[in-house]
């Protein structure tokens, strides 16, 4: 590739953005789960996303959308083209946030988003909505990322968890 004059590099560990569509219930539930855990948006939905990728309690989940084959770790996730298409409807207001990816990270998403069969920003909607749904998920996910808040902080992040679940502590 011959490099123009007065033309830029691009760094090697540019972010690449994905700006998903979320319903705004959803939007506000992964703001206030960001702000209790104090930390930026951008970077608990990418969290979200790759952990999501990566879990085998969400890709359980989702597996009965898949198209195509997804292996993730040691186990293959056996797709099937005669499943219909994912289609993703929102019957509310809807809103949109941006999310920074790392290239190994997006192609993760993409390798995902081809078994789905749908676009790397619909699979990272998804990601978010299964993930912070899933109540498996966010116990592994709160052990994970946890480290260094404040056990009142921690409280706060289960009542917040624990209401959006509808479940009701005695």
């Amino acid at each position: 590739m011959v490099k123009k004059v007065g033309e830029r590099k691009t760094r090697s560990d540019k972010k690449i953005d994905v700006k998903p569509t979320l319903t705004i219930e959803l939007k506000n539930s992964l703001y206030t789960f960001a702000y209790l855990c104090n930390e930026p948006v951008k970077d608990v939905a990418e969290k979200l996303c790759m952990d999501g990728a990566t879990s085998k309690v969400v890709i359980d989940d989702i597996c009965k959308w898949f198209r195509r084959d997804y292996q993730y770790g040691n186990t293959i996730a056996v797709g099937d083209l005669e499943r219909p298409r994912l289609k993703i409807n929102y019957n509310s207001i809807t809103s949109k946030v941006t999310i920074r990816f790392k290239r190994d990270d997006y192609d993760l998403l993409c390798k995902l988003a081809h078994a789905l069969d749908i676009t790397p920003t619909s699979t990272a909607a998804l990601l978010i909505k299964v993930s912070l749904g899933n109540i498996e998920f966010m116990q592994q996910y709160g052990i994970k990322h946890s480290q260094g808040l404040s056990q009142e902080r921690k409280r706060k992040i289960d009542v917040f968890l624990n209401e959006l679940w509808g479940v009701k502590k005695r």
